[in-house]
C-alpha cells in the first residue's frame, strides 16, 4: 500500500504539476497528478487532486477524461455542500464545456442549463463571466440546432444577465440585439 501524501507533498506535486502545465507540459502533469491521487491522504485530497487533474486533461485537450473527473468531483462535492457552491459550479460549468468540445451537442446543452440555474455571486467576477459565457453557449448551441425560438429565449436570458452584472451600457448588449435582430430576421 502506498504510503499517504503528507500536505507538503501535496502542495509540492501541486506546485510541480501547475509548473509543467504553465510550460505546455500537459502529460507529465497529468501523469504527476494521477500517481499522487494513489496516495491522497483523505477525500478531501482526492477530491483537489482529480480537480487539479481534470483542469490539466482539459487545458491538454483530453476532454473525455477531463469531463468524467468534472463530473465525479461535482457530484462528490454536491453531496457535501449545497449545489451553489461555487466549487460545485465550476465542475459543472467544466464538464459543459468538455461535452461541447466533444460535439455532444444534446449533452453540453443540458449541462449548461442546468448549470445556469444558480445565479452567480455578484461579487465572484469568474462566477459571473463562466455564468455568462454558459448563456452565450446555450444560445449558440441552439441556433447551431436550428431551435431558433429556443436560440431566441436563450438570448433574451442572456441580454437580461448581461445588463444585470455589467450594467445597460455594456458593450455586449449591441451583439446580442445584434443576434436577436439575425434571429427575428430567419423567423419571419
Amino acid at each position: 500500500m502506498t504510503r499517504p501524501l503528507t500536505d507538503d507533498e501535496f502542495d509540492e506535486v501541486v506546485d510541480r504539476a501547475a509548473k509543467f502545465t504553465e510550460e505546455g507540459q500537459f502529460a507529465q502533469a497529468a501523469d504527476l497528478l494521477a500517481d499522487a491521487l494513489t496516495g491522497a491522504a483523505d477525500d478531501t485530497m482526492s477530491e483537489d487532486l482529480s480537480l487539479s487533474l481534470a483542469h490539466v486533461q482539459y487545458l491538454g485537450g483530453s476532454f473525455r477524461e477531463a469531463a468524467a473527473l468534472f463530473e465525479q468531483v461535482g457530484a462528490a462535492l454536491s453531496s457535501r455542500y449545497d449545489a451553489g457552491d461555487a466549487l460545485v459550479q465550476e465542475c459543472r460549468y467544466y464538464a459543459a464545456q468538455c461535452r461541447m468540445e466533444l460535439g455532444e451537442s444534446t449533452a453540453a446543452l443540458a449541462a449548461f442549463g442546468a448549470y445556469v440555474r444558480q445565479w452567480p455571486d455578484a461579487h465572484d467576477q469568474g462566477a459571473v463571466d463562466r455564468h455568462l459565457d454558459a448563456l452565450v453557449r446555450i444560445m449558440r448551441l441552439e441556433a447551431g440546432a436550428d431551435r431558433f425560438p429556443q436560440a431566441h429565449a436563450a438570448a433574451v436570458v442572456l441580454r437580461d444577465a448581461t445588463r444585470r452584472y455589467r450594467g445597460a451600457q455594456a458593450p455586449e448588449l449591441e451583439e446580442i440585439d445584434g443576434f436577436l435582430a439575425r434571429l427575428r430576421r430567419l423567423t419571419d
